[in-house]
């Protein structure tokens, strides 16, 4: 079906078409072309009553035509004029109006292009219309010689219609080009390894003379300098690629991309310090570049630098987003490894971008308070309950263990709740599996702690402490922690 446009107002459609006329040369009757264009736009957009199922064009494709018959060089009018042609089930009339404007405008390639297009879109397996659109495009051909947008598709049309002599004849003449470009020589790579066969000797000698040509018309583009290396490396010729790259960033320095590319086909050529320079200056130009980070953070972790390593991963995951699972291993590994503050950093993008999520809260809630801020921490916490009680999931409620309890604990007794402190150490208590002793004797440990805090519960303290330790047996804080107990 042609292209239609959105739906807008029968009032806003008449204004932009006059304002689209007001662009063509006017004539003598310009002000009536106008209002005719107009009156077709209003019955294009005319309400249909609701029991019809089909919208009648008559109305307006008289006024196209119309407008069409008065300005007979106007493209924009010969395109809408065939549009609702076809709209009105009248395909012949729409390619006439086609084929009509781009036998009478030779010099006009648009035309030439969309009535080919046309063609080829509404009847692909016509061999008249194939014949016709082979004809109209070697006209163009003549008119617009080693034109990138007519010889490629008019060397399609000679393989679908079995004329590879032609094809091969048309590709071939485009490396006679004097002062081609680069987007002509970028072109032709496609179509030769479509003509030509992948185990003929020429079809190397040609990619290879479309790279140098390349290169030597449009280094300083990115596009062209990204395809021959590709090309290059693909052919295993690593070298040449990051050759290719590096002349490329000697012009446009610019290029993070390119740059960022540039590391990562040093690191493949084991030049590790000249890939660790172009990835950092990358992130010097813009820290946003993902994969420089991700490419850093594998060669840190390759290098035995599991810091940089990290730093670099949490920020590729901060940028790109992720599934929670993949925060919370990364801020878990910075939690293990004592870095609160680059765990609560990362669970901050985490939060936003999972806020119901309890695992999430309570993992920032956990690194908000080893970061030192307490009060910040209290209130993570009860949200993190809040969502896990409330989630629909049975899992999420594991978030709520018995380190959540301890960690609880410890942020309510540096705000001074020691009551609800208490409370939350006997649930992790309760809470910690038979099978977990360390973490158990860390719960009793904790208990006790509170209470010889508060000079209370002495005899019970030293009870905990003392199976904590048939628990964690050597424990130096339990030690410590009985010894104050049993003086009291």
């Amino acid at each position: 079906m042609p292209f239609r446009s959105p739906t807008v107002s029968p009032l806003t459609a008449a204004i932009l078409g006059a304002a689209l006329l007001s662009q063509l040369p006017l004539r003598a009757d310009g002000t009536d072309r106008l209002k005719t264009y107009a009156k077709g736009i209003f019955a294009e957009r005319a309400e249909l009553p609701k029991k019809e199922s089909l919208r009648d064009y008559t109305e307006a494709r008289k006024h196209y035509e119309t407008v069409l018959a008065a300005d007979p060089d106007a493209f924009a009018v010969a395109d809408k004029t065939a549009q609702i042609q076809l709209e009105d089930k009248d395909l012949a009339a729409a390619s006439g109006t086609l084929r009509h404007y781009a036998r009478n405008h030779r010099d006009h390639l648009p035309s030439q292009l969309h009535y080919a297009a046309f063609l080829k879109r509404q009847a692909p397996r016509d061999a008249v219309a194939r014949k016709v659109a082979i004809e109209t495009l070697e006209v163009a051909d003549e008119h617009f010689p080693h034109t990138s947008a007519v010889f490629s598709r008019l060397i399609n049309l000679y393989e679908d219609t079995g004329q590879s002599e032609k094809s091969l004849a048309l590709f071939k003449a485009q490396f006679d080009v004097p002062e081609a470009g680069p987007y002509h020589w970028m072109s032709l790579a496609p179509i030769a390894r479509t003509l030509l066969p992948e185990d003929s000797p020429e079809l190397p000698e040609r990619l290879d003379l479309i790279a140098g040509k390349t290169v030597e018309t449009g280094i300083a583009l990115p596009r062209a300098a990204r395809t021959v290396s590709d090309y290059y490396r693909s052919t295993d010729r690593l070298d040449q690629a990051i050759t290719t790259l590096e002349a490329h960033l000697a012009s446009s320095s610019h290029s993070l991309d390119l740059r960022t590319r540039l590391g990562l086909l040093l690191l493949a050529a084991k030049r590790d310090k000249d890939a660790e320079a172009q990835l950092l200056e990358s992130l010097a130009i813009d820290p946003d570049q993902a994969l420089a980070h991700r490419a850093l953070s594998k060669y840190y972790e390759q290098g035995g630098m599991p810091d940089k390593s990290l730093h670099h991963r949490a920020e590729a995951l901060k940028i790109t987003g992720g599934h929670p699972t993949e925060f919370l291993d990364l801020a878990n590994r910075f939690l293990e490894d004592n870095q609160p503050h680059p765990a609560r950093l990362l669970l901050e993008k985490a939060r936003f971008e999972h806020p119901e999520d309890p695992a999430i809260a309570a993992r920032l809630a956990i690194a908000t308070l080893r970061d030192g801020n307490t009060s910040g921490a209290a209130r993570l916490f009860r949200q993190a309950e809040a969502l896990a009680k409330d989630s629909a999931d049975p899992a999420a409620k594991a978030v709520l263990d018995a380190d959540f309890q301890l960690e609880f604990a410890a942020s309510l007794r540096e705000a001074g709740d020691l009551p609800a402190a208490e409370s939350r150490l006997r649930e992790a208590v309760r809470s910690t599996p038979a099978d977990q002793s360390i973490k158990a004797a860390r719960a009793l440990r904790e208990l006790a702690r509170l209470w010889i805090d508060q000079d209370k519960n002495h005899s019970p303290a030293a009870s905990l402490l003392k199976r904590a330790e048939s628990l964690d047996p050597g424990n130096p804080e339990t030690e410590i922690l009985l010894e104050r107990a049993e003086k009291k």
